[in-house]
């Protein structure tokens, strides 16, 4: 530690033989004022991350200019967090109630662990790092750069999803309810005889042309299970190629298209095995044996299912892709070898569909597009959205130990996990022994625990009752908490709040609520969780109640609205169940 000209101190950091200010030598106060005036607007709900703490000057400045502002703090160098520490005021901002995380050191898997439960938790992202530390610290805040761009690229994603699927998952887990009742479960079902025999998930890619004859010979010679995955089913019917099964998820009302030539032809001996998710209408005409896999986004069917024996159903884990759904199946059901075909994840001559595929146009590719590695060791062109499919599969592989995993898609881009070879040399030097499929053609229904599933719909019946209740309750807390602003009784808003924070916990613990309600709006909770902590711990009474007020009632208003458009929908169902 130094003094400045002026009398403030200051601290050196001396690395690699070179010694730097921390703040500037002479004014430390002023050089904080000036940099946080740069920051013209700071969105009210953005999180901000300071990196580099130095004697925090621009901090308390900039908190002192946002004082709303939650924030986190990362400090790479541990000598200088302790300097900073031990001339701390205990009135400082350090013990501010709207700090969240501060992590000090290098970058880690512990900081990745904090990170990501702290993105999880907040509705934007403000980086700021101190002035020095850009230089002096250049790595370390370039791999926090890069980690924090994948973690919030992952919630951006998972929050389009959700804004694009969370009514659809819950409505189809009640629609395609019958069906799960009156299917098997592919994955009890098929687990003993598909162990350790080779499968082959054949995808729509360009390169799936190459391979037709190749599928021919392997289908009519039963020498490995053949399971399409979306389109790729229109290819091989196209060519008189039936496999053993076929598998759709796809959560949306267009989904029925994906299998339209099949319905059309009424072709009754190709298997579909269904999400639970799956978009409703797919399932109404299929002319075949239908079976299904339970859906990690259908909370209902993992709430209300059990086996006579007491067990929940395998869950499958929701995917960008249905390849990685049967991935995950054919992984849980240890099949070896697994054979990928068709999965190219990748453009060839402009094109990322196999033909034969009618009901999508595709998207041309451009010179912008990321590249990839591809089987051959060339850089193939791709999209993000292969990538992320891409990065799943890889990561399901890696956790398949004893497994082998074959890429045949030539032209595509490779697979970690997985090695690239023909599939002629497959057939050739794999596949010996004809496949036992007689058991995909035998129709029996689900054995699930009947009395089980009424008895939790008579609670979720019951549970609907004391959820009208509660959320009486809090329209009139909520008017209460609103009567007392405008009052300015602000002494006896706790009274008020200690009651709205208890029916909310009551709201959250109903299992009505929880199964029908709450799946719906996923995201909306998402950003009310994450002001959640700095609402409850507001010592600012006025404060505290309008934000209670824009966030909650926000929250539950859109919850009433929701529940009393599907109410009549929730009832038919519930007496399906009954009879």
């Amino acid at each position: 530690m130094l003094p400045s000209a002026n009398g403030e101190p200051n601290v050196v950091l001396i690395r690699g033989g070179r010694s730097h200010y921390l703040h500037h030598p002479e004014q430390p106060s002023r050089e904080a004022e000036l940099f946080v005036a740069g920051f013209k607007e700071v969105v009210p709900q953005a999180h901000v991350i300071f990196f580099g703490v130095g004697l925090g000057y621009h901090i308390r400045e900039f908190l002192s200019r946002h004082p709303n502002t939650s924030f986190s703090i990362i400090e790479p160098d541990a000598t200088v967090m302790n300097i900073f520490l031990q001339h701390l005021n205990e009135h400082d901002w350090l013990a501010d109630q709207m700090v969240e995380e501060v992590m000090v050191g290098p970058i880690s898997g512990e900081t990745l662990g904090i990170m990501r439960r702290l993105i999880d938790r907040v509705s934007g992202v403000l980086v700021v790092p101190w002035l020095p530390y850009r230089s002096i610290f250049a790595g370390e805040l370039k791999k926090f750069n890069e980690m924090l761009g994948k973690m919030v690229s992952y919630k951006k994603n998972k929050m389009a999803v959700n804004h694009a699927y969370e009514k659809k998952w819950a409505l189809n887990s009640m629609h395609n309810f019958p069906f799960i009742l009156c299917s098997s479960d592919f994955l009890h079902i098929g687990s003993e005889q598909i162990e350790g025999k080779p499968v082959l998930i054949v995808s729509a890619g360009p390169s799936l042309n190459d391979e037709i004859q190749h599928l021919r010979h392997i289908r009519e010679n039963n020498l490995a299970y053949l399971f399409t995955v979306g389109s790729a089913v229109n290819t091989l019917v196209e060519h008189g190629i039936h496999p053993h099964g076929t598998f759709s998820y796809d959560p949306s009302d267009y989904n029925v298209n994906v299998l339209q030539k099949v319905v059309d032809k009424r072709i009754d001996s190709i298997p579909l095995i269904f999400g639970s998710t799956v978009g409703k209408h797919t399932l109404d005409d299929y002319p075949g044996r239908i079976m299904h896999i339970i859906i990690s986004q259908d909370e209902l069917s993992m709430h209300i299912l059990r086996t006579p024996e007491g067990h929940k159903p395998t869950i499958i884990n929701d995917a960008p892709s249905v390849a990685v759904i049967a991935l995950q199946c054919m992984i849980q059901m240890k099949a070896d070898p697994i054979v990928l075909v068709g999965q190219n994840l990748a453009y060839r001559d402009e094109q990322y569909y196999a033909e034969g595929i009618t009901h999508a146009q595709g998207v041309p590719a451009s010179a912008d597009l990321p590249r990839v590695q591809g089987v051959h060791g060339q850089q193939v062109v791709t999209r993000q959205s292969f990538i992320k499919m891409k990065t799943e599969m890889e990561f399901y592989i890696s956790t398949a130990k004893g497994t082998e995993f074959i890429n045949t898609t030539r032209e595509g881009a490779a697979i970690k996990g997985a090695s690239f070879q023909n599939l002629e040399e497959i057939i050739w030097t794999r596949l010996k022994d004809p496949i036992e499929d007689s058991w995909l053609q035998t129709s029996s229904n689900s054995e699930y625990d009947l009395l089980y599933l009424r008895s939790r719909i008579e609670e979720h019946q019951r549970a609907e009752e004391v959820f009208q209740a509660i959320m009486e309750q809090i329209h009139h807390a909520l008017l209460d908490i609103k009567h007392k602003l405008s009052l300015k009784q602000f002494n006896m808003l706790n009274v008020s709040f200690g009651q709205f924070d208890d029916l909310f916990a009551a709201l959250l613990g109903n299992c009505f609520f929880k199964m029908y309600v709450l799946p719906r709006h996923r995201m909306r909770y998402e950003f009310l969780y994450s002001k959640m902590d700095a609402i409850q711990s507001s010592r600012n009474p006025l404060i505290r109640g309008e934000q209670i007020l824009l966030y909650f009632g926000d929250f539950i208003w859109k919850c009433q609205q929701d529940y009393r458009e599907i109410k009549s929908e929730i009832h038919e169902f519930h007496r399906s169940i009954h009879t």
